[in-house]
């Protein structure tokens, strides 16, 4: 009678000891600040290991806990070691993750670095993937800016976009005037910069491709969006001639036809070559008629390099200016 009583008491000890670690890890009530916390540059924001408040994940070597999560795009995990329940570990990169290899040196995954003083890149399963440090290559010049122009400042790495304009000599009183015309007035021309059509979300059926412009009254950078179908998820693969025909290359139809890209019997990836963006009106079930951007396809082109086709994958963007 005895041993049980000890046996039911040691059960009950490891019972409060578990409870107060994930108590200690973990708040009982969520309270997060109003605002999510601004990331250093190649650091993701995400949700802490709780499931409370978004956090800027913690990167290779440093601590980490629940609230404290790490960086799980860049193949990182929480080590705790050896002891058991322990609530707070180290970043360290997962067993399974290749390392990388760029400019002749070996990094491991999950590990930062800064090949040059404009770019900090991350070794994320054997491809590194790098984001500018160099505010001009996120930020657009002040409106009403029409012909900016980088210069080297003596002293700092990155250059800088300056107005030759604003060289010119004005009074303070004319400035602000200026600055509130150029506020009020919608279509002051600005440098229009516009990324291309990111690849469809989906190889087949219905999916999303966005873009990023500045081509409005407001001279913002938006995100655009547009419904992409580059083929039918039914279509057959190519068609089998008999023998003694042949396949044109152009064959006109005798009314308009939406265009869908195919395979190639080679091996490469097909995809769309030449697009249209346009405007398509959708009746809903209830009525209501809504307008969409649809891509259109004009042709399409085979190609060897299949990564980053139109399948919906994760991927990693480099950018290197």
């Amino acid at each position: 009678a005895s041993a049980k009583i000890e046996i039911q008491l040691v059960i009950e000890i490891c019972k409060m000891s578990i409870l107060s670690q994930v108590s200690a890890s973990c708040p009982k009530d969520c309270q997060c600040p109003p605002d999510n916390p601004r990331c250093a540059a190649g650091v993701s924001l995400m949700l802490d290991g709780c499931g409370c408040c978004k956090v800027c994940a913690r990167q290779l070597f440093e601590d980490c806990s629940n609230t404290q999560p790490c960086d799980h795009t860049k193949g990182l995990e929480c080590n705790f070691g050896g002891g058991y329940g322990s609530s707070k570990g180290i970043c360290r990169a997962k067993s399974d993750g290749r390392t990388c290899e760029y400019n002749n040196k070996i990094y491991q995954n999950g590990e930062i670095f800064r090949p040059n003083c404009k770019h900090q890149c991350t070794c994320m399963d054997g491809a590194v993937g790098c984001v500018s440090l160099c505010p001009y290559q996120l930020t657009l010049p002040k409106l009403g800016c029409t012909k900016p122009k980088r210069v080297k400042v003596q002293g700092r790495c990155c250059e800088q976009l300056i107005c030759p304009e604003e060289a010119k000599t004005e009074s303070s009183v004319v400035k602000k005037h200026r600055k509130k015309q150029e506020k009020n007035r919608p279509g002051v021309e600005c440098v229009s910069q516009t990324t291309t059509w990111s690849p469809c979300s989906k190889s087949c059926g219905t999916g999303v491709s966005t873009r990023v412009t500045n081509s409005n009254t407001q001279c913002k950078l938006v995100k655009e969006t547009r419904i992409c179908k580059v083929r039918p998820c039914n279509q057959n693969t190519f068609t089998r001639l008999k023998k003694g025909q042949k396949c044109n290359h152009i064959d006109k139809a005798r009314r308009p036809v939406k265009l869908y890209c195919g395979s190639c019997s080679d091996g490469q990836c097909c995809r769309p070559h030449r697009t249209q963006t346009l405007p398509v009106h959708f009746r809903c079930k209830h009525g209501e008629i809504i307008s969409r951007m649809v891509m259109m396809i004009e042709s399409c082109k085979c190609n060897l390099n299949c990564n980053g086709s139109n399948e919906k994958t994760p991927f990693y963007e480099k950018v290197i200016g």
